[in-house]
């Protein structure tokens, strides 16, 4: 979460290379009063390049090789947005994003790698690094046994990438080296030539050295002297260039479409953007595109943004002319040189994983440092904004009329309710718990207009009351734009009007809507309906509140938190329609009592009891982990009452308060297999949980199995 202050400059790192990460970790142990950090990513992991060949052998799981953003972005109190940039307006000062708002800024960082040179259904390029590893795990099953690919580039990624895939496939495919140079990584001193031939030669890896690659055809791969070779595909690690949207922005550029900087890292041509990594190019003084060199840039990318962010001037960065490479040679032996020097074998490796892991734990054992003085709370379940930060924000949603509005640009909406229909209502509201603006204007409504689907009613109109955080105007405007984007297009989406709403300043951003319903008299759906007999179906499923809790303390894996994004976005409208449509007998909400705390509701309105079969609650990704671990909502203690005394782990979800969460449905047993197969057909995780049974004196409202 971030913390509430006056945000004076919005700094947004668009890309999660390891320049990126070194600033996110810089301002992670020196926060910045006054700036808040924007990362935009386009995957919830980044894979570290110097064990991607340890990962293609099997030296290293998933998890060892990569970064989860979502522990790092919140210890550095950064907004996370996972999402794809399609464009740079520098102008105005944006970044485009496919399917939402743009994300302003005051200063741009950009770290988005580079595209590998691959000539048209050439084969794969090996950069972006996350996305080759899924095409190689997609490739690997098409491929018939014995047959050949190529790798293309005889530098130290292409010759390391060839051994590695020598391991893995272990005979399985034939390899084959192409290099434009007479001998593999041909600027390295000659011993350490002598050494990565040696092992190519002993992994199987033939070598078709002083060519180059000029395409791929009909399964052959033409070759500059007129030759071809015969290969099922080919792996290309040559020179990368630019994203297309870089140069398309307006900013200089090289040939190669790379953001050209100077030495302090920042755009030769708009003062206000920097660059580092693959994409970018040191003017004068050009570097490799490798990882090494990105690495390098993070610590004096973070420091000039800082410096950028206090109007102070910016430093000089003064990278060294060779860096140390190491190279895996495959089962435990690796080469290293710098500087015409080079050593190999068994302790050359030891060193290198030693380095590689040490930098990772950098990153991946970072930790929130707690409030002393402020006890976290979990978010979940003054003064009014200026009139023209309102108005600028409003301006920014379609509007779509509906024949029941009659005004909605007075003092307040005038409607007409359609005859014959009851009017349901019901208001929520609560605090920021994600820092994507957007994301939580989306859930926000979701959450709003639960109540109106678990009574049957098909959502009508809604009144929203939004709060935001002081700052200068346009980015109060486009703070408040984004959540009510978010909100308006569930609202919609579900047949509901956003028909008007109240705004103020706030210490952290806060959004809730008073929705209004239609219901058919006879058809409102209630709590209290449950008979003896019917089979109790959850409609998603269960863990929310404990992994927004792990993500406020930086311990949720950001897999785990698109996971519980995904199902909290998601409006209860098709499992209510179902249930209706079945003969549900009750039903409800699960929100902020947890399943416990609603399911006793139910089952004191009706008199009766239930059993709850514990294996069969549908649990998020990551749920149980967590609460094997002991974290929990704050909400979560007080929800213990309807099961008091029953084992606190075992229970751990069923007490665990629910954002948006889904329905709690009864129904009679003869319909309950087919309104389950008809939800799970919907596409949701639904699952029959338990069963009503008649109350009995002196017993509990809830028999667990």
């Amino acid at each position: 979460m971030q913390a509430a202050r006056l945000i004076e400059t919005d700094i947004v790192l668009l890309g999660a290379g390891h320049a990126h990460l070194e600033v996110l970790r810089r301002f992670a142990m020196r926060p910045e009063p006054g700036v808040r950090l924007t990362l935009i990513g386009r995957e919830p992991e980044t894979p570290y390049s110097g064990m991607l060949p340890g990962l293609i052998r099997g030296d290293y799981t998933h998890q060892q090789a990569h970064i989860d953003l979502a522990p790092l972005a919140a210890a550095a109190n950064a907004r996370l947005i996972m999402v794809e940039a399609t464009a740079i307006d520098l102008a105005a000062r944006v970044v485009t994003v496919a399917g939402r708002p743009a994300i302003e800024f005051d200063l741009l960082s950009i770290d988005v790698g580079g595209i590998p040179v691959v000539p048209d259904g050439a084969g794969v390029g090996v950069k972006p690094i996350g996305r080759f590893l899924d095409r190689l795990r997609s490739l690997e099953p098409k491929l018939s046994d014995n047959a050949r690919i190529a790798v293309v580039g005889g530098g130290p990624a292409g010759a390391e990438l060839a051994l590695a895939l020598a391991v893995r496939f272990a005979g399985r495919f034939r390899l084959v080296l192409v290099s434009a140079s007479p001998d593999p990584i041909q600027t390295a001193p000659a011993a350490a030539r002598r050494a990565v031939r040696q092992a190519l030669v002993e992994a199987g890896v033939e070598l078709a050295c002083g060519v180059t690659a000029t395409g791929l055809r009909d399964g052959r791969l033409a070759l500059s002297d007129g030759s071809c070779l015969d290969v099922a595909t080919a792996l290309w690690t040559t020179g990368v260039v630019g994203l297309d949207f870089l140069a398309a922005s307006g900013l200089a550029c090289d040939a190669a479409g790379c953001v050209h900087i100077d030495a302090t890292l920042r755009s030769v041509s708009h003062p206000y953007v920097f660059a580092a990594g693959d994409c970018a190019a040191l003017k004068g003084s050009p570097r490799p595109k490798a990882g090494v060199w990105a690495v390098r840039a993070g610590a004096p990318l973070a420091e000039n943004l800082r410096r950028a962010a206090q109007r102070r001037s910016l430093k000089r960065w003064h990278p060294q002319r060779d860096a140390l490479v190491i190279l895996g040679l495959g089962h435990g032996r690796a080469v290293a040189w710098r500087n015409g020097l080079s050593i190999r074998g068994r302790k050359v490796w030891w060193l290198k994983d030693r380095i590689d892991r040490r930098w990772m734990r950098m990153y991946t054992d970072m930790q929130m440092a707690p409030d002393p003085d402020a006890p976290m709370r979990c978010g979940g379940c003054g003064a009014k904004v200026g009139a023209e930060v309102l108005a600028g924000a409003l301006a920014t949603l379609s509007r779509t009329g509906s024949p029941d509005l009659l005004d909605a640009a007075d003092d307040a909406a005038v409607l007409r309710p359609p005859a014959g229909k009851l009017l349901v209502q019901s208001v929520d509201h609560f605090r920021s718990f994600l820092d994507d603006p957007f994301i939580f204007g989306q859930i926000a409504a979701a959450h709003a207009l639960s109540d109106l689907h678990a009574m049957g009613a098909s959502p009508w109109t809604a009144l929203a009351i939004a709060s935001v955080p002081y700052a200068a105007g346009r980015k109060m405007r486009a703070e408040l734009a984004a959540m009510l984007q978010g909100a308006t297009e569930v609202l919609r989406g579900d047949g509901c009007t956003l028909v008007g709403g109240h705004s103020a300043e706030a210490a952290e951003p806060a959004l809730g809507f008073a929705v209004t319903g239609l219901v058919d008299a006879g058809k409102v759906l209630r709590k209290g309906g449950l008979q003896a007999g019917d089979r109790l179906i959850l409609t998603k499923p269960l863990g929310t509140g404990i992994i927004l809790a792990a993500h406020m303390r930086g311990q949720a894996r950001a897999q785990w938190l698109l996971a519980a994004i995904r199902s909290m976005r998601a409006t209860n409208a098709v499992a209510a329609r179902i249930a209706m449509a079945h003969g549900s007998t009750a039903g409800t909400d699960i929100t902020g009592f947890g399943l416990a705390g609603h399911l006793d509701e139910m089952l004191n309105a009706s008199c009766v009891a239930a059993v709850l079969r514990l294996k069969a609650v549908p649990a998020l990704p990551g749920a149980r982990v967590l609460a094997a671990h002991g974290i929990e909502s704050t909400l979560a203690v007080d929800n213990r009452r309807p099961i008091a005394g029953l084992d606190q782990l075992e229970t751990a979800l069923l007490v665990d308060p629910q954002t948006s969460g889904g329905l709690l449905i009864g129904l009679p047993p003869r319909h309950a297999d087919a309104c389950l197969r008809a939800m799970r057909d919907g596409g949701l995780d639904a699952a029959i949980i338990g069963e009503v049974e008649p109350a009995r004196e002196g017993a509990g409202s809830i028999r667990l199995e």
